[in-house]
């Protein structure tokens, strides 16, 4: 599911760049893994070249990951990737994990070209504000120690989040260095014809005149499944029965949230597995509403650009946001309700809203959306300033 390099690598190759990536076999985020028994595997998809760096599974946080972070980026350094490649004009490093930004340091040295870092997560603050990690773990330390080497020597430093200025600047990025760049979508409306069960269980939901909102995505720490659960108790509490939400996806904290919505005997909670991209894109225009959120922590005021609302903005759909950040499109462009993280009772509110509003109100909040990702996120206008970006430096 990490499309963004390869969506941008496309539309940098149609301005003329020559564009390879270099990626591990395998991510949490891949939902098919390339198979390949060498250490090393080179092929050419859409113009594009990848390098695939032989690593070892994992599931969830611990050392299996680590492992796999590791023998990414050891193998980054001693493969013969100019010789696969040749040798490029800037190189550029894209976070998490932490240490390839180190690859991205010393690759450019190596092979004396400009060197970029993007930072798509804040580690470790992330890992520290969501407990998976103390402040005073060594391997924090590490990581903060990577971070600001990146920042201080890197040709120019990029940001999915909106106001990671206000963190970098303080942690040794220089104002000239630092561009924001945030997460976009390729814009395709191919609309998927084929059967699926998931899809299947929607339209019937909506035959039986249900009002239907749902989500897509990780099942994880930062996500709010209790919020979601919690709603759905306070819609079945109001005796409000036409209303019925998917979550879509999976994580570390799914078993136990199902387990508390089972627990609480809900009806009007669907869980599924995830699913392909033209699925689950499919799945998002037939729904009457989405929603995202994120827990309430301090470091989401630095203003995520996550992956999924664009997906929903191409979608053409309302939505429910439920995040504390200074990154608020849907507040700002009126395109749905923006309500407090981690409550539930505001979640059954918004919900309730939206399905006694009128249907030409959702469909003008759903034009807007399609408007805004067309004119902010696309992956061909992204691309644009990434050239501009690397133009500047080489």
């Amino acid at each position: 599911m990490e499309y963004r390099h390869f969506f941008l690598a496309r539309h940098l190759v149609s301005l003329g760049h020559s564009v390879s990536i270099v990626a591990s076999t395998y991510s949490h985020l891949f939902l098919s893994p390339p198979k390949t028994k060498a250490l090393i595997k080179h092929e050419v998809i859409d113009g594009v070249d990848f390098v695939w760096l032989k690593s070892p599974k994992y599931k969830f946080n611990g050392v299996k990951r680590l492992l796999n972070m590791l023998s990414y980026s050891v193998l980054a350094h001693v493969s013969d990737l100019e010789k696969r490649l040749g040798t490029p004009d800037a190189v550029l490093g894209s976070s998490p994990h932490p240490f390839v930004l180190l690859n991205a340091l010393i690759l450019s040295k190596r092979f004396k070209a400009k060197s970029l870092v993007e930072i798509r997560d804040l580690w470790p603050l992330m890992l520290v504000e969501l407990g998976s990690m103390k402040a005073t773990h060594p391997l924090a330390q590490i990581f903060q120690a990577i971070e600001k080497k990146a920042f201080k020597e890197a040709d120019r430093v990029i940001s999915l989040w909106h106001s990671a200025d206000k963190y970098m600047l303080t942690n040794g990025v220089s104002q000239e260095k630092y561009r924001y760049l945030p997460n976009g979508i390729e814009l395709n409306d191919n609309i998927f014809t084929g059967q699926h069960a998931l899809l299947s269980l929607v339209d019937k939901h909506k035959d039986e005149g249900k009002f239907i909102i749902g989500y897509g995505g990780s099942h994880g720490h930062a996500n709010p499944l209790d919020q979601v659960i919690d709603a759905c108790l306070e819609l079945q509490m109001r005796g409000i029965c036409n209303v019925v939400f998917y979550m879509v996806g999976d994580g570390p904290e799914k078993s136990n949230a199902m387990i508390r919505a089972k627990a609480l005997s809900l009806t009007n909670l669907i869980w599924h597995d995830s699913v392909s991209k033209d699925v689950i894109m499919a799945f998002y225009k037939k729904l009457d509403v989405t929603f995202i959120g994120l827990k309430d922590l301090p470091l989401f005021k630095y203003g995520p650009t996550p992956n999924k609302l664009m997906d929903y903005l191409s979608a053409s759909k309302p939505i429910i946001y439920a995040i504390n950040s200074s990154f608020d499109p849907v507040k700002k462009h009126s395109l749905g309700l923006s309500i407090k993280p981690e409550d539930g009772a505001a979640l059954a509110d918004a919900i309730v809203t939206m399905r006694d509003a009128d249907e030409s109100t959702l469909r003008e909040m759903g034009a807007r959306s399609r408007n805004y990702v067309e004119n902010f996120h696309s992956y061909k206008e992204l691309a644009s300033q990434l050239n501009q970006i690397v133009e500047e430096i080489v």
